[in-house]
């Protein structure tokens, strides 16, 4: 019906009801019920045109066509449907009931209440590799109609070159992505981050690993993050203090406002880490045993507090690059570490 970022949340929501927001799945029947449309001004469905160019693609590769030959042709013609998808009409069923829903989620009308919309597809989080930012999300719109542009744009995002190369590599079907779609209503986070339930520097999955920083989208790659160790003996141990000078907002009228950051104060208090520690101990005690879950862990979660109230926004299994793991370079620059020793930071001794 939908694809596993949908159903994981669904899944959080129910075994953390004040921690995950509330939620609208479009199903992937949604995106082939206008798929099935006919092209204005063509004589083909959206779907047998996406279709046919793979299969001309298979045919090209048969004859003995070279594969950039083929790479060129698919990309020309997955552009060309990209486009139209983004302007495809939507059928007014669909808009009604679309209406209908997010006030009953919501409490307010479609329009009032700034939302993310995010791809999920049928092909993400498969094992050893979770697919993350191949497709679309659309940051914090309000507007009817930036939304329902949204949904369209998310539709169109699996066509785009990286997701089709992606697809070539991992899928012998590439023609049968489906996208899903997810809609939760924004949270201007104070904070946020990411949680790992793995010492990733040390290695023991005993341990926690946790980065931060000010604003939403906190913790993203390149961001200098206040970093941590929450040892399994109890010690929380700094590893690195955040350093961006800005960060993300998300206001109520939607879009996005850089603020600047300031350095005078950590970022996580220890009531902070004490409410991750507990969350961590949850998850990987409830999630092994719930339906779906074939993991034990490691979990990456992403998260964030809120007026000092912490919000859950996803959890997955933890992926980890194994040939960067092996890499000698890496290993210098990380090396393993006695946990159990320390240094005072005492000037008097």
């Amino acid at each position: 019906m939908c694809g596993p970022k949908a159903a994981n949340l669904g899944q959080l929501k129910k075994m953390f009801p004040d921690n995950v927001v509330e939620g609208i799945v479009l199903p992937f029947s949604i995106f082939r019920q206008h798929m099935d449309q006919t092209i204005p001004g063509h004589q083909t469905t959206y779907w047998n045109m996406m279709y046919g160019t793979f299969k001309e693609g298979e045919r090209m590769r048969s004859s003995g066509a070279s594969e950039p030959d083929i790479e060129a042709f698919l990309l020309h013609g997955l552009d060309s449907l990209r486009g139209l998808i983004k302007k495809m009409p939507l059928l007014p069923s669909f808009k009604s009931e679309m209406q209908q829903q997010f006030q009953a989620a919501f409490g307010l009308p479609l329009g009032k209440v700034p939302v993310f919309v995010r791809s999920d597809t049928n092909m993400e989080d498969l094992k050893d590799f979770t697919g993350a930012g191949l497709n679309l999300t659309v940051f914090n719109v309000v507007d009817v109609e930036k939304i329902y542009q949204g949904i369209r744009d998310v539709w169109a995002s699996p066509y785009t070159e990286r997701s089709f190369k992606w697809r070539q590599r991992y899928l012998n079907n590439p023609e049968n992505v489906f996208p899903s779609i997810v809609i939760i209503p924004s949270v201007d986070a104070d904070h946020s981050g990411v949680m790992v339930t793995k010492g990733v520097t040390t290695g023991s999955e005993k341990d926690i690993t946790v980065a931060f920083n000010h604003g939403v989208g906190g913790a993203v790659d390149g961001q200098a993050a206040e970093s941590w160790l929450l040892n399994a003996n109890g010690a929380d141990l700094l590893l690195t203090p955040a350093r961006e000078s800005s960060y993300l907002s998300i206001p109520a009228t939607g879009g996005s406002l850089r603020r600047p950051a300031t350095f005078e104060s950590r970022i996580l208090t220890p009531a902070h880490l004490k409410e991750l520690r507990t969350l961590a101990a949850r998850i990987l005690k409830e999630l092994p045993n719930a339906p779906g879950i074939s993991t034990t862990g490691p979990f990456d979660m992403e998260l964030g507090f809120k007026d000092d109230k912490m919000w859950l926004f996803q959890v997955r299994p933890f992926v980890e690059n194994k040939q960067a793991a092996a890499s000698v370079y890496l290993q210098f620059i990380t090396p393993e570490f006695d946990g159990g020793q320390s240094v005072s930071l005492d000037m008097t001794i």
